[in-house]
């Protein structure tokens, strides 16, 4: 890890080591295992589409609601605090969708999770923006998607292959062998929380006191007015990416088990080439940004994306879904690591926090209403037209993208450290 940092010319401080850390330990677990996991979890309960569309969609609804009041206190409080708190409770969340397999009591678990993992979401940009000096943001989002990616890509695979391991370890006892079970499917999502436990250690050693003193250095004595009309229009290509992200995402695993009948180790390897793409391509961020600036980079892979989506919805074969898939999810990847700071470089350094919380406002707000209705989509209209959807809502965001930005002027004359690192005394 520390040699990757420093060939991608990020500074490997033991700050940024540990921060990385955290984030591949935490994508394995909270992310990638649970991505190939839970639908079948909730399948093996006897939920419906439109059931487990539903249960996918609270967690956004769980994001809105945390997005204002973390943005408000996210400098009161600390980035590391915060995001120790908001993961442990997020890994926690997993426990209770075991213990508590009723429909209300998973209801909860997932609207809690969103609120958790929003509030994490919303501390963790600000923070690395303070974690390296600001000619290097472009390249240490890259490399943390790079890291998460991979992470993601793991526990996918490892996903996949944990229902049968966990029969084979305690199904005895229970007198179970189908590692189609609930009971499987429960004890592989326990070992995922354990896992987002884990995560939590390397922040535990986070010493804060050089990027401190930065940014006490470099936060301006004045503090800007807030225009929200403008932040709200910086933010807005957001809420076409949730809306497309929330139709997809959740439902990748239940695409390749419905459409081509595969197994869950055949699904959690599929999915996990989509991670590796969706960590390989961001790779070239920082040349594509030299060759075409941040907006223009996101004008032209989300195009990209848009064309593997409606190829995706086309494609009659296994061999060609995957191509078509793993080119999509990776371009449309490209986003995150690239809009991150090309939004926060456009506000004044005080309001990083506020456009953090609108971003996931409005992302919340379009996965939310997209995995509400996705459900439906799916068992009236089938995944091709859900594709088709998705293929327009990314080329919308790619032309939103270079209409707000392209005559925009970077602000340089604000220190781009939002959240204070420093913990209440």
């Amino acid at each position: 890890m520390k040699r990757l940092l420093s060939a991608w010319g990020v500074t490997s401080s033991r700050e940024s080591l540990l921060f990385m850390l955290y984030a591949v330990v935490f994508h394995i677990g909270l992310l990638g295992m649970n991505d190939v996991l839970l639908n079948f979890y909730f399948v093996s309960l006897g939920h419906s589409e439109e059931t487990i569309g539903l249960l996918q969609s609270l967690p956004r609804l769980g994001g809105f609601v945390t997005s204002i009041p973390v943005g408000l206190i996210a400098s009161r409080f600390g980035a590391r605090r915060i995001i120790i708190a908001s993961t442990a409770g997020a890994a926690l969340t997993f426990f209770t969708l075991v213990l508590f397999p009723s429909l209300p009591a998973l209801a909860l678990s997932r609207f809690m999770l969103g609120f958790l993992y929003g509030a994490q979401q919303i501390a963790l940009s600000p923070l690395m923006f303070a974690l390296v000096e600001p000619e290097k943001h472009t390249r240490f989002f890259a490399a943390h998607n790079v890291l998460s990616m991979f992470g993601m890509a793991f526990g996918s695979f490892v996903g996949g292959f944990t229902p049968a391991l966990m029969v084979a370890l305690f199904g005895g006892a229970a007198g179970i062998s189908d590692p189609h079970t609930s009971f499987a499917y429960g004890l592989a999502l326990l070992l995922a929380g354990f896992i987002g436990l884990l995560s939590i250690w390397p922040l535990l050693y986070l010493t804060t006191d050089t990027i401190r003193q930065r940014a006490r250095s470099l936060v301006p004595g004045a503090q800007a007015r807030v225009r929200w009309g403008r932040l709200l229009l910086l933010s807005l290509p957001l809420l076409t990416f949730g809306f497309t992200g929330g139709l997809t995402f959740p439902f990748y695993n239940l695409f390749f088990r419905t459409r081509f009948d595969q197994p869950d180790p055949s699904v959690g390897i599929i999915l996990s080439l989509a991670w590796i793409g969706m960590a390989l391509i961001p790779l070239f961020n920082p040349l594509w940004e030299r060759r075409f600036g941040r907006v223009w980079t996101l004008g032209i892979t989300l195009s990209i994306a848009a064309l593997s989506f409606l190829g995706l919805s086309l494609a009659e074969t296994l061999a060609l879904s995957i191509v078509f898939y793993v080119l999509a999810a990776s371009f449309r990847n490209v986003m995150q690591p690239v809009f991150q700071p090309l939004v926060m470089s456009h506000v004044p350094a005080g309001q990083h926090n506020l456009v953090s919380s609108l971003n996931m406002i409005l992302w919340n707000l379009g996965w939310f209403g997209a995995t509400a209705m996705s459900g439906f989509l799916q068992k009236e209209y089938g995944f091709a037209l859900i594709m088709q959807i998705v293929a327009l809502g990314v080329l919308v965001t790619a032309v939103s993208v270079v209409l707000i930005f392209r005559h925009r002027v970077t602000d340089t004359t604000t220190p781009e450290f939002a959240l204070t690192l420093e913990e209440p005394r």
